[in-house]
């Protein structure tokens, strides 16, 4: 009698696993494209662009980076606002950052993906080696989904 209802336990079980290493899959995909695109962006700034000239350099990136200010309601939900001079700044500052590290690097390559719960949300991370002057370094970018899209969130 036993058996009769275990079957059909069994048979959902291994549903599941194929189902989370699929999403597991489509998620790290994304987020590499996320990155990627994130890097040409800080690197490839158009200066020809009318809106670098007035909103400045990276206004492209803000798009991809979580907000990270005081503004409690905000913070580690939405993405960076541009027009704002203070996130501005930051956007900038992690663009600034990206080009003097991985971005020195066009034959970087992502070692890791792995998630993370933190109280922020599931981290999505992916670690990477560059190399800088010829040495090898490591960084990880860690991403969040917020709506349909993820943001870069820390770079370690």
């Amino acid at each position: 009698m036993k058996i009769k209802y275990l079957i059909p336990v069994l048979v959902t079980l291994s549903f599941i696993s194929p189902v989370k290493a699929q999403n597991k899959l489509g998620d790290s995909l994304h987020i590499a494209a996320t990155l990627k695109k994130l890097l040409s962006i800080c690197k490839n700034v158009d200066f020809a662009d009318a809106k670098v000239s007035d909103s400045g350099m990276f206004y492209k990136a803000a798009p991809y980076i979580i907000y990270r200010g005081k503004n409690k309601n905000r913070a580690w939900k939405d993405f960076a606002n541009y027009n704002n001079p203070a996130e501005k700044k930051g956007v900038d500052e992690v663009c600034n950052r990206i080009n003097a590290t991985v971005n020195q690097d066009s034959t970087y390559k992502i070692l890791k993906y792995f998630t993370e719960k933190e109280s922020e949300g599931t981290w999505h991370v992916l670690l990477l080696t560059y190399k800088r002057k010829g040495v090898e370094k490591k960084a990880s970018f860690a991403f969040l989904k917020i709506g349909e899209r993820y943001g870069l969130g820390d770079i370690d």
